[in-house]
């Protein structure tokens, strides 16, 4: 995961936060970023790791919720069957349970790299994790051998229980790395400090006339209409391209890949829309 690409979440989970603030106080939103100090700033990206964090404990819970099902599904191969075909229906499942659960947690891992890139353990849990992925694909090209009677169902079995146990024990390290402390040494990080807060002082100071462009290209469509995420990711983007010099392709897709994390499908496709309607207008 590269610094910037951090520097545009920790930004976009801060925008909400300073969102929430400027309605509660029944502020205006064109309020001048020279109001808000190092000090104002920096709590929202606190805040933002905060909310960053419980993201990441949230995936791999639901990881962790992915495993058990399919571990379940594997006990009741050997308990409650000894038919060939009948072993084979419940096992199947389980593979795309796995998978989902591996690159759910490999999402979260890429992060938890940037933060710790000298980790030994961070190592040592991308090395585990993408055994347990191999270990998965040969028991998905297995299962396929299976049904032309090439292979052994127990070998499809085997591959899958050391994959799951694999995760399982990746998964209980990962845990022990989102700790609040160890999640604020991104914003040591120049890169991803300085980053995050200009694309912050720029939301407050140029959003009226980014909501402007928006508005003009979504015809008879709103801003004010969206989801609010929905809305922040494209607000954040037009800042980038238009203030910070960020090269439309770049933002528009670290804007899409945003998009895919926090929204729906119909969400980060009227978002990809949205932003090169808006970008055309302006190159013309």
């Amino acid at each position: 995961m590269k610094a910037r690409s951090i520097a545009r979440e920790l930004a976009l989970l801060g925008v909400s936060q300073l969102t929430d603030n400027l309605s509660k106080r029944q502020t205006s939103i064109s309020r001048s970023a020279a109001d808000y100090s190092d000090k104002q700033l920096d709590g929202l990206l606190l805040k933002a790791l905060t909310a960053l964090g419980a993201d990441a404990r949230e995936g791999i819970e639901t990881a962790e919720g992915d495993l058990q099902r399919g571990e379940r599904l594997i006990l009741e191969s050997e308990t409650r069957t000894t038919d060939a075909e009948k072993i084979r229906s419940r096992i199947e499942p389980a593979i795309p349970l796995a998978k989902t659960a591996i690159n759910q947690v490999g999402e979260k891992l890429e992060l938890l790299m940037f933060v710790q890139q000298d980790s030994k353990e961070m190592k040592a849990v991308r090395q585990s994790l993408e055994s347990a992925a191999r270990s998965v694909e040969t028991a998905d090209r297995l299962l396929g051998e299976h049904e032309q009677k090439v292979a052994d169902i127990e070998a499809v079995r085997s591959q899958l229980q050391s994959a799951i146990l694999t995760a399982k024990i990746t998964l209980t390290k990962l845990k022990t790395t989102l700790e609040p402390q160890q999640l604020a040494a991104l914003l040591e990080r120049d890169e991803v400090r300085g980053y995050a807060c200009e694309l912050l002082g720029n939301w407050i100071r140029y959003q009226k006339d980014i909501d402007t462009q928006l508005n003009e290209a979504m015809e008879k469509w709103s801003i004010g209409r969206l989801a609010r995420v929905d809305r922040d990711i494209l607000r954040l983007a037009m800042i980038e391209i238009m203030h910070m010099d960020t090269p439309k392709r770049v933002a528009i897709d670290e804007a899409f890949e945003m998009a895919k994390r926090y929204s729906d499908e119909e969400g980060y496709r009227f978002i990809n829309g949205v932003l090169r309607r808006t970008t055309d207008k302006l190159e013309d």
